[in-house]
């Protein structure tokens, strides 16, 4: 078998083939591979062409498979250009292809994976389906992985191990683009963080025993995962239409471990960050009361650190609250003028909005709790200072009379 040429008769080299394959599965599971697909052995019903001549190329340099198994090829560099020609068993006399023109030819350049030009039963992967992860690769509790690249019918069975073992089978496979979600509960202690990796092992056809290859290799960081809030934030009105000491309450399902701290992060509706407001916490109920907002749309992202270990972020939806306000306090006076010169004068006051009960003091006078309507007041002739409140001490801001 000579570096530019290939001869194969498939059948007869299938055992051979299979044992080298599975050498190569752990040797080289790091190494870039491709997977070449052909569809098996060639032949031409019109001139009985069961025999061919293959030769696949690389950059114009002519490339031997390190393994061959039934219909697939594996090179560990990459085919740019394939040509294969089929002629009839009698040119085995002379030893190859005997330009005797009785012979069917295929060839083309190989720009892109998944199927080459002119010939679509030829088909090419590389084992590095994988996509790296970058900086963004810490998860808590589950992550989404796929296999990406082609359409072709490969599965993929995935594995992972932790802190540099053995891989070990999560029972799962996909197909190219399918999403398979690892969540932690299923496969690793609930206390474990650190380092874990993934990768698959890639069956081109599932009928075909020996023609698997390992893929690149992904690695994430689990991290902790954040006390989760067990109800939705509960917030309280402001107590005046113009005061911000509105309250939100935040309620934990764990407390913190020693050393760890929670770090939160509040967004007005604009998705301007606010300075942290000022919290009391009850540590026995795992409750964080946060104060004097203003009335307006909020939604919060928090995550705690342990130590200099930060924790994953909040699940999305980031929590969302609304601050608002009892309506306005507002009053009015009717006055009721004396009959008589110097007689002695009567309003009655009307209050609405705000909080009962009301309260009204007349100049100097003691403060007295009504109910709106009050009954007729008696006031003496002349000019008076009237103010009215409610119970959460609010307010007419229009004025006072």
């Amino acid at each position: 078998m000579n570096q530019n040429s290939i001869k194969y008769f498939i059948p007869k080299i299938l055992v051979f083939i299979t044992l080298f394959l599975c050498a190569i599965n752990t040797a080289q599971a790091q190494s870039k591979l491709y997977i070449m697909s052909y569809g098996g052995p060639f032949s031409a019903s019109d001139c009985n062409c069961t025999y061919f001549s293959f030769r696949v190329e690389s950059n114009g340099v002519p490339i031997s498979p390190i393994s061959v198994v039934q219909g697939f090829l594996i090179y560990d560099k990459r085919p740019t250009f394939y040509d294969i020609v089929l002629f009839r068993p009698d040119s085995e006399l002379c030893s190859g292809y005997c330009h005797d023109g009785i012979n069917e030819h295929y060839g083309g350049n190989i720009n892109a994976d998944c199927t080459a030009t002119l010939y679509d039963a030829i088909g090419l992967i590389s084992n590095y389906v994988l996509t790296d992860p970058g900086a963004d690769n810490s998860f808590c509790d589950k992550i989404n992985l796929k296999a990406t690249g082609c359409t072709t019918p490969e599965k993929f069975y995935w594995e992972y191990r932790i802190e540099g073992g053995t891989f070990q089978p999560t029972n799962v496979s996909t197909t190219f683009n399918e999403t398979f979600q690892f969540n932690k509960s299923a496969y690793l202690p609930e206390t474990y963080i650190g380092n874990i990796d993934f990768r698959v092992l890639i069956d081109s056809d599932a009928a075909v025993t020996g023609e698997e290859v390992y893929s690149n290799i992904t690695s994430y960081n689990v991290i902790p995962c954040p006390p989760f809030l067990t109800t939705n934030p509960v917030d309280s009105k402001t107590s005046c239409i113009y005061k911000n000491d509105g309250k939100v309450t935040l309620s934990f399902n764990r407390t913190l471990v020693n050393n760890e701290r929670f770090v939160f992060n509040f967004y007005n509706k604009d998705n301007a960050l606010l300075p942290t407001p000022a919290y009391t916490i009850d540590s026995t109920n795992k409750i964080y009361t946060f104060l004097d907002f203003a009335q307006g749309d909020y939604y919060i992202k928090y995550q705690t650190f342990i130590g200099a270990q930060q924790t994953s972020t909040n699940a999305l939806p980031n929590p969302t609250f609304n601050i608002s306000s009892e309506t306005a306090l507002s009053f009015e006076i009717i006055d009721v003028q004396p009959q008589c010169n110097n007689g002695q004068g009567k309003i009655k006051l009307i209050a609405s909005g705000g909080s009962t009960p009301y309260y009204y003091t007349i100049d100097s006078g003691p403060e007295v709790q009504f109910t709106s309507p009050t009954d007729e007041i008696d006031v003496s002739a002349g000019q008076h200072s009237i103010k009215v409140r409610d119970a959460k001490s609010c307010i007419d801001i229009t004025g006072i009379q």
